[in-house]
C-alpha cells in the first residue's frame, strides 16, 4: 500500500482507511490496534491515527479496553441478532417509501444493478456482487427521501458487514430482489415494505443457522 496522500484533510483520510480496514476484515473483530503499526504503514504520524481511533471508537467500530488498549469491536451473538432486527425494521421502511416515490429512471437503474448482481454470480464474481448489491439498497435508501433512516441505517450496517459476507446467498437474495422490484414498478407500499423486511430476517436466519453449526462443529472437536 501506499502511503496516503494529503489534499483533503489527513484524519479524514486516515478514518477512511481505517474503517476500510474494518470493514473489509483487515482489521478483525477482537485484533488490538496498533497505532504505532498503522501509523507507518499509511505514512503518517500517530496523531491523525489517534484522532480517527476516537472516531471510529464513537461510530461503534472500536471499543477501549482500560489498561488493555483499543480493539476492533467484536459483537456477541444477540447484538447480532438485535442488529438485524433493527436493520429489517429501518430496511422495510425504507424499501416502502421509495416504492412510492421511485421514478422510471430510477427504477431503470435499479433494474441494471440486478442484472450486474446476476452476471457477477454468474461468473463467480461473489466481490463484485456484494459491491454492487451495497450500491443498489444504497440507491433505494436515497430514493426513500428520509435522512434520518438512511442515516441511522448507514450506521447499523457497518457494524455487520463481516457477518453478512460470510453467510451471502446471492441466488437468493437476488430472488428477492427481483419480488422488491416488482413492487416498485407496481407502486405497491406495502409489499415493498413487507419484502425489505424479510429480505433482511432471511439473511439473519443464515447467520444463525449457520453459527449453530459451527458450535456444533466445535463442541464434536472438543
Amino acid at each position: 500500500m501506499s502511503p496516503i496522500e494529503r489534499p483533503e484533510g489527513l484524519t479524514a483520510q486516515v478514518y477512511k482507511e481505517m474503517e476500510r480496514m474494518v470493514l473489509e476484515g483487515e482489521l478483525k473483530p477482537g485484533e488490538r490496534l496498533n497505532e504505532y503499526a498503522l501509523s507507518v504503514r499509511l505514512g503518517v504520524s500517530r496523531g491523525p491515527v489517534r484522532e480517527a481511533r476516537r472516531a471510529l471508537e464513537k461510530a461503534g467500530l472500536l471499543h477501549s479496553v482500560p489498561a488493555r488498549g483499543v480493539f476492533v469491536r467484536k459483537m456477541s451473538p444477540r447484538e447480532i441478532v438485535e442488529n438485524y432486527e433493527i436493520r429489517a425494521l429501518l430496511t422495510g421502511f425504507l424499501c416502502g417509501r421509495a416504492a412510492e416515490r421511485a421514478k422510471t429512471g430510477d427504477k431503470r437503474r435499479l433494474w441494471t444493478m440486478l442484472a450486474a448482481m446476476e452476471d457477477a454470480v454468474a461468473r463467480g464474481e461473489i466481490d463484485e456482487y456484494y459491491g454492487v448489491n451495497l450500491e443498489f439498497h444504497a440507491l433505494i435508501n436515497r430514493l426513500a427521501d428520509h435522512d434520518y433512516a438512511r442515516s441511522t441505517y448507514e450506521a447499523v450496517i457497518k457494524e455487520t458487514h463481516h457477518c453478512r459476507t460470510s453467510v451471502i446467498d446471492p441466488v437468493v437474495t437476488n430472488s428477492q430482489h427481483r419480488q422488491l422490484l416488482e413492487a416498485f414498478e407496481a407502486k405497491d407500499a406495502a409489499a415493498a415494505r413487507h419484502l425489505g423486511e424479510t429480505h433482511v430476517l432471511a439473511g439473519k436466519d443464515r447467520w444463525v443457522q449457520a453459527e449453530s453449526a459451527a458450535l456444533r462443529e466445535a463442541e464434536r472437536a472438543s
